[in-house]
């Protein structure tokens, strides 16, 4: 029964050449576009930095300034607890970019669209590990020369649309698993149970990352995100060979992160 336009076709060998073709272009270009995104970051940092020293000692009245001061002031603001104007921004057009990228080239594919929305997901994860290394030395805060509040800020963004791709690579499988008739079939498939059970990770994930348990529960919230966070790369190696590149990229900044932790508390 076709879906939107999309059905469940035959696997042939033709058709699994070309999704595995399109599935790990469309990952890279995601994982590549982010890097640009980052670059376009910096560069906005230095031209604003750079601006900045220009006019130290000078009148901070200019139109530059006020033009900067009013943005960043607007950007700010908080919605109640939903995140900043600036958040929302960014979270909407990056999740619109990458649900682009899941949706691109696929009908009527049902099941590249499902495998899409996994690896696009899993293609976010270095750079999504990378923003929340706390330590002075972080690439990421080095190039930028910014806050480590800004970092998490997008930390934060990035991980709701995440875990929000990988929920739809869940119930889009599970739809396909019940429309074929196989799902406790399917289950029992020792890398779907592996895939499940990071999916209840991820889901205990989300709901501790909310801003009120943080708060209430910082020191459970810290627990749960760092050893949730190193054990989902572990299982999520075993659940899938052809996203095993960006885990290990996630992995080599888990473990330079703790390196760092360790030789600089010495």
């Amino acid at each position: 029964m076709p879906i939107f336009g999309y059905q469940f076709l035959p696997r042939t060998p033709e058709i699994i050449a070309e999704r595995r073709i399109h599935l790990d272009r469309y990952a890279n270009l995601a994982q590549g576009s982010q890097l640009t995104v980052h670059l376009i970051i910096l560069l906005y940092t230095l031209v604003t930095s750079s601006a900045h020293q220009k006019h130290a000692g000078r009148s901070q009245k200019g139109t530059f300034a006020r033009v900067s001061r009013s943005l960043s002031a607007s950007l700010s603001v908080r919605l109640a607890e939903y995140g900043t104007y600036g958040q929302w921004i960014f979270g909407l057009g990056w999740a619109t970019w990458l649900g682009f990228l899941c949706i691109r080239e696929t009908a009527p594919d049902y099941l590249h669209l499902t495998k899409r929305f996994g690896l696009i997901a899993a293609s976010q994860l270095p750079i999504h590990y990378l923003l929340a290394m706390p330590h002075p030395y972080s690439p990421l805060q080095l190039l930028r020369k910014g806050s480590y509040r800004a970092n998490m800020s997008l930390h934060q963004v990035t991980g709701r649309i995440i875990l929000s791709f990988f929920a739809a690579h869940v119930v889009l499988y599970s739809y396909a698993f019940v429309q074929m008739s196989i799902f406790w079939q399917s289950v029992r498939n020792p890398k779907i149970t592996v895939g499940l059970i990071s999916a209840g990770i991820l889901f205990v994930l989300g709901v501790t990352s909310t801003g009120l348990f943080r708060r209430r529960q910082y020191r459970w919230f810290y627990r749960v995100h760092v050893t949730g966070s190193s054990i989902i790369l572990v299982l999520l190696f075993f659940h899938v060979e052809h996203i095993r590149i960006y885990l290990l990229e996630s992995a080599v900044v888990v473990i330079t992160n703790a390196a760092l932790k360790f030789f600089s508390s010495r």
